[in-house]
């Protein structure tokens, strides 16, 4: 069997790492420390104003006050709305659909700040983890430095254009998001954190520290670490290099020093190595966390120190075993996600990222893809808290483009700074599992491809060798007469072949390719049985990705589900009113689609599920879109319909199910991978109880009950959190719900509610899970969708409460309070 060991120097198809990765673990110091949250009371005004907007003397009085992360393409636009303009949704929008509606233009950031008196002497840089897209940096009226691509972390120093200690200066960003960019959502403006980074002349750079360990046993891990470092002092400087590892249990697992003299102006590596002894690994089910703690020393103080967290564990992939993680085998069940927050659009707050991996895992996912771009630090920082694999992805296109104003005009130019901002800001997280270099790439195959392929990932193991390679690739629907077999070259260069929709290809071309490791980087939910089957099928198989797991803004309607006439077509998008994707297995506000439910039974998180679909209208048929799912639900509630058939599908981990309507059984069905764990049964509807009881081997192993719901009468609010942090990146959700007289959730209504916010803290967000509902995007008066709405809530930087109210005509007012201590 041929071996690939990445973190040697030699290549050795297994795939083998042994890593200990380290991500920096604090987000925000006191004034006086390195890593400076700088989020709060930025200036902005969305207009193209003229280049002197960056001058320090220009009026920005009259601008909004904003605090970060902060996205103006899902902001209400000005003016009356009509039929092409609702919330921050225009007809005009240069996306279209692509982008979900919205506009973006050019604007500008600007910030006032004062440097502490002990930070005279301290070298300055100004840290970005995102703007969207093309930005200049302005520090004092000095350009300082600019970026191109709106998904990569960027700094700038800013030491040499900084006034005198007790002086203001003054920051000012032109952040340009103009065109067709995109083929979905991207938000526009600073959308991620920004930090302020003081260090010493004697310093460690930004992501300077990488930390791999060439063996883990049982009872030890050998801990390699590279310390970077920069003097811009004049003068030469002799470093002492602390490395402290304390475990998760904060007891100390280690240390190591060392010391090196560096020259005025040279970068110097400090290599160490710890012994770790009984190594707590990190997985999805235990993701324990140490702690590294490095300092530097010189002339006997201390000048600089870096904080990081960081996980051991141990990567195996062949086409004999398939995914190995810490010696036992894993199969990835993985959902590809693009960055937005739904309601909240880009903005990437820290609260927002932890509740998309949250909901992700507890649904059943193990794996994230990041489509198609790097994601935010704060989503990194919460897979590797919570246990959830990531395969981190760079560019959606390389020189060719896909949208005139895309990054392809970037590309040659660009591509080596973005990638090592990436490798080198993310190399260090446990979760991430694998590196992207691309997804549905024009030129994948053809001589330019493979060039540009190759030189990406001899790139970026200069810098990480520590993990495999993939590339999402798909049949040849943009370069048509092209067979399927020109991929081999470009699959050649990858250490797992991601398929984009592919999988009845896995089989022959294992038969051709023995050693190809494989896995469905993109796949669509109506596909899902015989995805999965091939995954337990072969090892060499190694997961499947669904498009999506979650609903995004832009690609609108997508997931469509329609009932056409004889002479109607289908459409690839949906149109103007439509802005969400209606794509995923999890909706807007984080609730189950249909197809998650049948997900379920699949990977075995549920034993029984039941959805019923929607009455036909008469003359119609039902077209199911690519990536759509059957117009059916778990309800009962089909009011209008009665004595009219509707079909039943029952999914089930059992071998028999059994189907009864108001105690009355309907029939029974045997249930098998045959039937692709499904029975459906015609039942004539009628109020009540619709029952499904699960078989195994003749014992019943799970029932699943549909009531039908009394009429509305109250409202039911429930907060994802009863107390949240005084911290301008924390958030509430408020889940609204139109219940009986029974607290039945009435899943049938779309009633008008009115939000009212009191107390210590605003809104950051409101809406339902329809893709179509426009007038309910980001306001205090909205409708409810299947029963539902929710509020999100953005606490103010101090203690106090949140008094959140919902009302609606007739079922009066639904009220709750939001603790921030």
């Amino acid at each position: 069997m041929r071996k690939h060991l990445f973190n040697a120097l030699a290549p050795l198809a297994i795939f083998v790492v042994f890593l200990l990765t380290a991500c920096q673990g604090k987000d925000s110091f006191d004034m006086n420390t390195r890593n400076r949250l700088f989020n709060d009371n930025w200036k902005f005004v969305n207009d193209s104003l003229p280049a002197a907007a960056e001058d320090p003397s220009a009026d920005d009085t009259e601008w909004r006050t904003v605090d970060l992360p902060h996205d103006w393409s899902i902001e209400a636009l000005p003016g009356e709305e009509n039929e092409g303009q609702v919330g921050p949704f225009s007809i005009k929008s240069p996306g279209n659909t692509s982008t979900g509606y919205v506009m973006g233009g050019t604007a500008w950031y600007r910030k006032h700040f004062t440097m502490e008196p002990g930070d005279s002497s301290k070298k300055v840089f100004l840290k970005f983890d995102g703007v969207y897209m093309e930005t200049t940096v302005w520090i004092n009226g000095h350009e300082a430095g600019s970026h191109t691509y709106g998904y990569t972390p960027f700094y700038v120093d800013i030491t040499p254009y900084l006034n005198e200690t007790g002086q203001e200066n003054i920051i000012a960003l032109r952040v340009s998001n103009t065109g067709r960019n995109s083929r979905w959502y991207s938000g526009s403006g600073i959308y991620r954190n920004v930090h302020l980074i003081v260090t010493d002349p004697l310093h460690i750079p930004e992501w300077g520290v990488f930390v791999t360990t060439p063996e883990i046993k049982p009872d030890q891990a050998k801990v390699n670490i590279s310390v970077s470092l920069k003097n811009d002092n004049p003068h030469n400087a002799a470093a002492r290099v602390k490395i402290s590892i304390k475990s998760p249990s904060s007891t100390e697992a280690g240390f190591t020093e060392g010391e090196l003299t560096l020259q005025t102006g040279e970068k110097a590596i400090f290599r160490g190595q710890v012994l770790v002894s009984n190594p707590a690994l990190w997985s999805p089910a235990t993701p324990e966390m140490y702690q590294a703690e490095v300092s530097i020393e010189s002339d006997g103080k201390t000048v600089d120190e870096y904080i990081q967290l960081f996980g051991i564990r141990e990567i195996e992939v062949s086409a004999e075993k398939g995914f190995m993680l810490n010696g036992e085998p894993l199969e990835l069940k993985g959902g590809c996600m693009h960055h937005d927050n739904g309601l909240l659009g880009a903005a990437a707050f820290e609260r927002a990222e932890e509740r998309r991996v949250q909901l992700m895992k507890e649904n059943g996912f193990n794996a994230i893809r990041t489509s198609h771009n790097p994601p935010s630090e704060a989503f990194l920082n919460a897979c590797d808290r919570l246990g959830m694999l990531v395969i981190d992805e760079t560019f959606d296109m390389w020189e060719r483009p896909k949208n005139q104003q895309d990054y392809h005009r970037f590309f040659k130019q660009w591509w080596q700074q973005d990638v090592e901002a990436m490798i080198m800001r993310d190399r260090n997280h446990p979760s991430i599992i694998m590196w992207s270099i691309g997804n549905e790439i024009n030129e994948r195959a053809d001589t330019s491809g493979i060039r540009i392929a190759t030189q990406l990932i001899s790139f970026i193991k200069t810098l990480d060798t520590t993990r495999p390679f993939t590339n999402a690739i798909c049949e040849f629907w943009d370069n048509p007469g092209t067979p399927w077999e020109a991929t081999a070259g470009a699959f050649e260069l990858l250490t797992v072949g991601g398929y984009n929709y592919q999988y009845l290809r896995y089989e022959s071309d294992h038969s051709q390719f023995p050693q190809r490791i494989m896995m469905g980087t993109e796949s669509v939910p109506k596909d899902a049985f015989g995805n999965w089957q091939m995954v337990e099928k072969h090892p060499y198989v190694i997961g499947d990705f669904v498009w999506t797991g979650m609903d995004y803004l832009g690609e609108t309607g997508i997931g469509h589900t329609r009932y056409l006439s004889a002479d109607e077509q289908d459409v690839f998008a949906m149109p103007w009113p439509w802005f969400n994707a209606w794509c995923g297995d999890i909706d807007i506000l984080g609730d189950k689609k249909p197809q998650m439910l049948y997900r379920d039974i699949l990977w075995d998180n549920s034993k029984l599920e039941m959805n019923v679909h929607s009455p036909v209208p008469e003359g119609k048929t039902e077209k199911v879109s690519y990536w759509g799912w059957p117009d059916e639900y778990p309800s009962w509630n089909w009011a209008g319909n009665e004595g009219k058939t509707l079909q039943v599908s029952v999914y089930t981990t059992g071998d028999e199910v059994k189907l009864l309507l108001n105690n009355r059984e309907i029939g029974s069905s045997k249930v098998s991978p045959e039937t692709k764990l499904t029975a459906v049964f015609d039942v004539s509807y009628e109020p009540g109880e619709l029952k499904a009881v699960a078989y195994k081997q003749g014992e019943e192993i799970a029932t699943k009950v549909l009531k039908t719901s009394g009429k509305p009468a109250s409202i039911k609010l429930t907060a994802d959190r009863q107390e949240i942090r005084p911290d301008r990146n924390d958030l509430a959700y408020i889940a609204i719900e139109i219940t009986d007289e029974t607290g039945q959730l009435v899943n049938d209504v779309a009633l008008p509610v009115s939000i009212t916010i009191s107390g210590n803290g605003e809104l950051a967000g409101s809406g339902n899970a329809c893709p179509y509902d426009m007038k309910s995007f980001g306001k205090t008066n909205i409708a409810t969708y299947r029963g539902k709405a929710m509020v999100i809530v953005r606490p103010f930087a101090k203690k106090g409460d949140i008094i959140i109210g919902v009302s609606g005509k007739g079922i009066g007012e639904g009220k709750t309070t939001v603790v921030v201590k």
